[in-house]
């Protein structure tokens, strides 16, 4: 037992040396490193525990649900993780409101390191009874979206409303682009006449990559789950944000922390800071270009950085 208990140490001891110098880590070297989480499989640069992720990229298993929540940061649930560089993720906030007292509340989401972008054009849908939402972009007072959400006679919403796209009756929408890693939201209640079953309703928000279609019990849902809203996860890309560029990361000091395995291929993002690592265009699904030798196929391809919208 004490053997097996110290090669086990020297196995963690690499991996960290590794990552210390910067060297892409091995299979072999992550072998000590859980590789899942409740339903989620875990794959570097992402991990849990000393020597199993790249800095900046350390997840939390949430062992107290079943099954068990994979989180990256407070507010963002990884719900599958792809090897070559890209991971579904919900983004959720349950506001708890106050029968009786009107306020103002604001919500801010970051990706930790802000490695994290939105992949495609998303939604930020808001579930709640005489609100107005104001969109703003990370860390300024610009203004991005507005939008609107009213509450009518329950039993009129029930029957016309219900099952129908999101149209500002008991939810509103506001778009945000591909490319995002932060934004933050002020939710603002107004005074308005609705049911009494309404007023100790809680505001829902959270991203969508598809149409949300209303239904009046999520209005009394205390949170979003997946017995209501369910909340949706969306594509988001993943990049390395410590350099400047592919360019500063592969120069002098700087390239004994260069992310890239041997065999992949590195691409700056589009207009905002960080580049990413991709494996051959043949290559397969699992193979990981955060690996060394964790390419095994053909020809180099680049994928398609998201344009930054902030």
């Amino acid at each position: 037992m004490m053997r097996l208990c110290w090669l086990l140490f020297l196995v963690a001891a690499m991996a960290t040396l590794h990552l210390a110098l910067g060297v892409p880590p091995s299979a072999r070297d992550l072998r000590h490193c859980p590789t899942s989480c409740g339903d989620v499989n875990i794959t570097y640069p992402f991990g849990i525990g000393t020597g199993c992720f790249r800095p900046g990229f350390e997840l939390i298993c949430n062992t107290t649900t079943k099954p068990p929540k994979l989180f990256f940061g407070n507010t963002t649930e990884i719900s599958y993780q792809y090897a070559y560089g890209y991971v579904r993720a919900s983004v959720v906030f349950n506001i708890a409101t106050t029968p009786g007292l009107l306020g103002t509340y604001s919500r801010s989401w970051q990706a930790p390191g802000r490695v994290l972008s939105t992949y495609t054009t998303n939604s930020l849908v808001i579930v709640g009874c005489g609100i107005d939402v104001y969109l703003f972009r990370s860390h300024t007072n610009i203004l991005q979206g507005y939008c609107r959400s009213e509450c009518t006679n329950m039993a009129l919403m029930d029957k016309k409303l219900s099952g129908r796209p999101c149209n500002g009756i008991g939810c509103c929408t506001i778009d945000l682009p591909g490319g995002v890693r932060a934004f933050r939201f002020n939710i603002t209640q107004r005074e308005e006449t609705h049911s009494v079953a309404l007023g100790n309703s809680t505001i829902m928000a959270f991203l969508s990559d598809s149409q949300f279609y209303f239904n009046t019990a999520d209005l009394l849902s205390e949170k979003i789950n997946a017995n209501t809203i369910g909340a949706t996860s969306l594509f988001f890309s993943v990049a390395i944000t410590d350099q400047l560029n592919c360019s500063t990361a592969q120069l002098g000091l700087n390239k004994t922390d260069y992310a890239c395995s041997d065999g992949s291929t590195c691409v700056d993002q589009r207009n905002q800071r960080g580049y990413s690592c991709t494996c051959p265009a043949d290559s397969f699904d699992y193979d990981n270009p955060y690996l060394l030798h964790g390419c095994k196929q053909g020809i180099p391809i680049q994928f398609i950085a998201t344009e930054n919208k902030e």
